[in-house]
């Protein structure tokens, strides 16, 4: 067994940060049903089977010598059953247990609290953002229907995934990508110097769904950038805007390995750059040329010597909805999503777009004193321009 491995774009970008910074970074799962329902001893039972069948779920973040590395750390699920006097007191459950899986460095791989009130069973899973992707998620929330006994060769197979991910990362970071991002970060010009980041936990802002024209054709992604950096023009961010957003790729081969297999490509676009009729247009076949070099790793596009620190003005999570309706050791549950929650240190504000039933579901987290302009002024310009993209302009590609 190999108790040291490398770490991956991935965990570069979020995890080694979110460490220095004394925390750890997190993604989280909220799951909801009638009160009850779930027992505290088939819930804990399945979860210490996710942990067992996911060797990522057994690594940590550690450094020597100055250098960062995951190493072999293999723990229980850090599992616990809270009873509250009503709904209203779940969201500070919540909060509570998100902190201290933040600050808490050498804890288990995964914090689950099943959360009891009158109104129903809460089910919260708390896991470290470095060792997880998007893909690594849906494949947990499977393996809740039901325990399961964890297989031999998932070790070995983790190990020969993140090796596969780093041979891919090294090649593309010293492939002809390099020089595109090169001339792309210095036509962008100055870029401005990060801000102070906030500790605050606070509330993420549902803004009005947005409808999909019937007659639209393509991908609807490159105009939700498009629209929140015009946005950002309206609310008079200076210099460059920059927007971060994971990018698959993992190899099939590992499709069923949970682990943190994603790249964070960045969407640039410079002052005064977009007032042109054809805007949209122009923005989108600018698009397609950044992503055709989506696979140079982040941490390279950060080292290119440029004024770009790696410090981006917002990430954005594009996702399509699945199925709201999961199984939690055979309980079907509801997944809900949360309420409050902390912008991460390399951004200004998040934003999600989520496609569902012909529309788009828009949700920001945004830190007004940080952004030094407010959620509803930003969310209200990125709606008018989201609208206005995609029911002028058809997709165009290069």
């Amino acid at each position: 067994m190999t108790d040291r491995l490398p770490l991956l774009s991935a965990q570069l970008t979020f995890g080694l940060d979110a460490q220095r910074a004394g925390r750890r970074g997190t993604v989280t799962m909220m799951f909801r049903a009638s009160p009850g329902h779930l027992s505290t001893a088939d819930v804990r039972q399945v979860l210490q089977s996710v942990v067992l069948r996911n060797p990522a779920l057994s690594y940590r973040i550690r450094f020597s010598r100055g250098a960062a590395y995951q190493e072999w750390y293999p723990e229980e699920c850090d599992f616990a059953e809270l009873h509250t006097a009503g709904a209203d007191a779940v969201p500070g459950c919540v909060t509570e247990v998100i902190e201290e899986f933040e600050t808490s460095l050498d804890g288990a791989p995964m914090a689950a609290r099943l959360i009891r009130s009158p109104e129903s069973d809460n089910l919260l899973l708390v896991l470290d953002h470095a060792l997880v992707d998007e893909q690594s998620m849906l494949l947990i929330k499977r393996q809740l229907a039901a325990p399961s006994a964890p297989d031999d060769s998932q070790l070995a197979r983790y190990q020969a995934a993140i090796h596969d991910r780093k041979a891919f990362e090294d090649a593309a970071a010293n492939g002809p990508g390099i020089k595109f991002w090169a001339d792309r970060l210095e036509a962008a010009g100055e870029f401005p110097r990060a801000t102070g980041r906030t500790t605050r936990v606070i509330p993420i802002d549902t803004l009005p769904s947005v409808a999909i024209p019937r007659s639209f054709r393509g991908s609807l992604f490159p105009y939700v950038l498009f629209s929140i950096h015009r946005a950002l023009r309206d609310v008079a961010e200076p210099g460059p805007s920059v927007i971060g957003y994971p990018w698959g790729g993992r190899n099939g081969a590992y499709a069923d390995v949970v682990g943190c297999f994603m790249n964070t490509v960045i969407s640039l676009d410079p002052p005064g750059a977009r007032q042109a009729p054809d805007a949209a247009g122009d923005f989108v076949r600018g698009w397609y040329r950044e992503i055709d070099h989506a696979d140079v790793p982040f941490p390279a596009v950060t080292a290119l010597g440029s004024t770009f620190s790696g410090s981006v003005t917002a990430l954005l999570s594009y996702t399509h909805a699945g199925e709201r309706t999961v199984r939690i050791a055979g309980v079907p549950v509801v997944e809900v999503t949360s309420t409050h929650s902390r912008p991460p240190e390399v951004c200004s504000f998040m934003a999600a777009a989520q496609v569902r039933d012909e529309e788009l579901h828009l949700r920001l987290l945004l830190d007004e004193e940080i952004a030094g302009y407010g959620a509803q002024e930003f969310g209200s310009r990125w709606r008018h321009w989201l609208t206005t993209a995609i029911s002028s302009f058809p997709e165009r590609k290069p």
